[in-house]
């Protein structure tokens, strides 16, 4: 008798069981999406439509610095978004996309006004920085640019922020034409940031400063061709060379 209870208690929790499991499927159906994950899909969602209004008043004929451009709307609707919520990940996002979006309509002035008014711990500065910098080339004045970078150097809290910094300080002296201040700065990211892709970047481009300018001998080299024969840039001296660069990504 004590035998047929057992086995019929075991039969009981053995149907639970599978039940149970039969369940836990429809169970993660049903569990909410994390709060960052719901928002970096809003995020993006916002991100397509900006896109997309965009380019359908380039395409009617809309000028880049048209009051009535929907970049203006855009940025407004990014900065609430940034300051409603504050400290998150989508919140850095919602910040860039308003720099990036004031700079496509030349809205420097304001671009400025609110660079003014975030911390120096803010996370977002690493991307927004070099937003700046492009606005900067947009408008050929670099003044508010590397005075702000500068700042961020001796300021940012996140050290691969003040590495972005120097690298752009150095970059915006390149594109004003002043060598000398440029490659002192790319040298300070590589002897300050080492081992990272912006030091990588500045050996590249200290690289040529120094032998790859205008009105510069080339760099000698020799290397073999695909065929095997030996080349040298030594064997063409007195002669007209074309050389092409090319790669593949």
């Amino acid at each position: 008798m004590a035998q047929k209870s057992f086995t019929r208690l075991f039969g009981s929790l053995l149907c639970l069981l599978l039940l149970a499991v039969a369940a836990l499927p429809s169970i993660a159906q049903t569990t909410k999406p994390r709060r960052s994950d719901r928002e970096k899909t809003r995020l993006d969602a916002m991100i397509a439509q900006a896109k997309k209004e965009e380019e359908q008043f380039s395409k009617s004929g809309g000028k880049s610095d048209d009051a009535h451009h929907p970049n203006l709307k855009w940025a407004a609707t990014f900065w609430r978004y940034r300051l409603k919520h504050p400290g998150t990940t989508a919140t850095t996002v919602a910040t860039t996309q308003t720099f990036t979006l004031l700079s496509r309509t030349n809205s420097f002035n304001e671009m400025q006004s609110k660079a003014d008014t975030l911390k120096f711990d803010d996370p977002a500065w690493e991307r927004v920085i070099h937003v700046l910098l492009f606005a900067s080339m947009r408008a050929k004045e670099y003044s508010y640019f590397i005075t702000k970078a500068d700042a961020l150097t001796q300021s940012a809290a996140d050290p691969t922020t003040r590495a972005r910094a120097r690298f752009d300080i150095a970059d915006a002296y390149w594109k004003q034409g002043n060598i000398a201040q440029a490659r002192a700065n790319f040298q300070t990211v590589i002897a300050q940031y080492p081992k990272t892709s912006y030091a990588e970047e500045a050996e590249g481009n200290v690289r040529e400063i120094d032998f790859l300018n205008v009105g510069q001998l080339g760099p000698p080299f020799e290397r073999t061709t695909i065929n095997g024969d030996r080349l040298s840039l030594a064997d063409f001296k007195g002669k007209v060379v074309v050389l092409k660069f090319w790669g593949t990504y």
